[in-house]
Formats: structure tokens, sequence, C-alpha cells
């Protein structure tokens, strides 16, 4: 779950990848710079959403280790 922010920012990274084969030769050099950016904010963020999936993956498994008496 929460996957929303890693699509959006694939959704703007694919876009602007896109762009860059459209636009005029002269955006090119600016174009990579915004691609190289939001290539980059993917990256953060999967590797956020991997974080937080792995430090909450045993969030619903107390009940499994407490002692039966």
């Amino acid at each position: 779950m929460g996957h929303i922010p890693t699509i959006v920012v694939t959704c703007l990274a694919v876009t602007l990848s896109g762009l860059y084969f459209v636009l005029p030769d002269a955006v090119h050099f600016t174009m990579m710079v915004f691609i190289s950016a939001a290539w980059f904010l993917v990256a953060i963020c999967w590797l956020a959403q991997k974080s937080a999936d792995y430090m909450h993956r045993y969030e619903g498994h107390e009940d499994v280790h407490e002692k039966k008496s």
C-alpha cells in the first residue's frame, strides 16, 4: 500500500522522457536536467516505499509470538 507517490512521479518521469523527443533541440539540456531529477525522485520514492514495507511487514503479527499460559 502507499505506492501513489511512486506512481505519480514515475508518470511525470515517463512524460518528461517522451517530451524530450518532441521538443526542439534548444531545450534538450534543460529537459535532461528535469528528466534526471524526475528519475532520481522515482528511485527515492521506490526505496522509501520498500523501507516502509520492510519496517511494517510484521505489524499485524504481534499475537503470534505471545506465550500461551
